[in-house]
C-alpha cells in the first residue's frame, strides 16, 4: 500500500508518469543540483524517466521509496525525498534532491525529517542511513539536523567516497512537526 506522507509545508506522494517533465526540470538537467548527486552531471529525459519508473516500482515492492514532494499551497514540483533500499545492500538511504528555488529554506530537512518517521514508525525499519558527497555541506547539515549520525566516509555505495551518516531506530527522537500519513488515492 502506497501513503501520502503531509508535512507543514509539502506533500510527500508517489510518482506518477506526469511528473517527468517537473522532475526533468527542477533536478536532472540542472548541472548546480546534479554535481550532489550519483553521477555528478546532468541526465538525459530518459535517464530521469528511468528513476521515475524504479520509483514507482520501488514503492510497489517496499511501500516507501523515493517521493515526489510538492508545495502544498501552490501545487509545484520541488523535488524528491524519501526511502530507498541501497542496491545490493540490506541498507535504506534517505535520500533527497531539490530545485535551486528551494534551497536555504528547510525544504530538504523538514522533507528528511518526515522520511525518517515514516521509514520508523510506518515502515518499522531498524535504522537508516544518509550518504554525501563531501563537499555538499549543506546536505550534511540536513543530516544532522535530523539527528543522524556521521559514520565517516565510505565508498561501498555508488562506487565513489561518499560522507556516511546512520540513525537507529533506538536512537530516533521524533518532534513535534505536522506528519500525517494516508493511503494514496
Amino acid at each position: 500500500m502506497m501513503h501520502i506522507i503531509e508535512t507543514a509545508r509539502m506533500y510527500l506522494r508517489p510518482f506518477i508518469p506526469a511528473d517527468l517533465d517537473d522532475y526533468y526540470g527542477q533536478v536532472y538537467s540542472d548541472p548546480d543540483v546534479m554535481v550532489y548527486l550519483p553521477g555528478g552531471v546532468p541526465r538525459t529525459r530518459e535517464k530521469t524517466n528511468e528513476v521515475l519508473e524504479f520509483s514507482m516500482q520501488h514503492g510497489q515492492e517496499h511501500g516507501f521509496t523515493l517521493w515526489a514532494a510538492i508545495d502544498k499551497v501552490s501545487g509545484q514540483f520541488m523535488g524528491h525525498c524519501g526511502l530507498v533500499y541501497l542496491k545490493g545492500t540490506p541498507d535504506v538511504e534517505v535520500a533527497y534532491a531539490f530545485g535551486k528555488a528551494f534551497w536555504g529554506l528547510g525544504i530538504a530537512t523538514e522533507a528528511a525529517g518526515a522520511a525518517l518517521r515514516y521509514g520508523f514508525e510506518v515502515a518499522g525499519l531498524d535504522y537508516i542511513v544518509a550518504l554525501a558527497e563531501p563537499g555538499n555541506l549543506a546536505s550534511q547539515r540536513v543530516m544532522q539536523k535530523i539527528g543522524m549520525f556521521h559514520q565517516g566516509m565510505t565508498n561501498q555505495y555508488y562506487h565513489t567516497p561518499l560522507v556516511l551518516y546512520r540513525l537507529e531506530r533506538s536512537q530516533w527522537q521524533p518532534d513535534a512537526a505536522l506528519f500525517v500519513v494516508r493511503e494514496a488515492g
